[in-house]
């Protein structure tokens, strides 16, 4: 089973009677972690909720705030 191919699809429709121990090991602890960010995820839209906040869709290397103009001094 390649792991790379495994992140990325649905359910394994594999029989895990017919997978290896590491690999069975392998699908449980990515099926752990992705219940532990959907947890997280689910946290973090409650604590945003309850101070007003909403998510602005930016990644991180984007910026809220327009560019600054010089402005000249009368």
């Amino acid at each position: 089973m390649d792991m790379g191919r495994a992140a990325l699809s649905g359910p394994n429709p594999l029989n895990p009677c017919h997978m290896r121990p590491l690999e069975r090991r392998a699908e449980l602890c990515r099926i752990l972690a992705l219940g532990l960010v959907r947890l997280h995820m689910r946290n973090a839209r409650q604590l945003s909720a309850e101070h007003g906040e909403f998510p602005l869709h930016n990644s991180a290397d984007q910026s809220g705030h327009a560019t600054t103009l010089k402005r000249r001094t009368a």
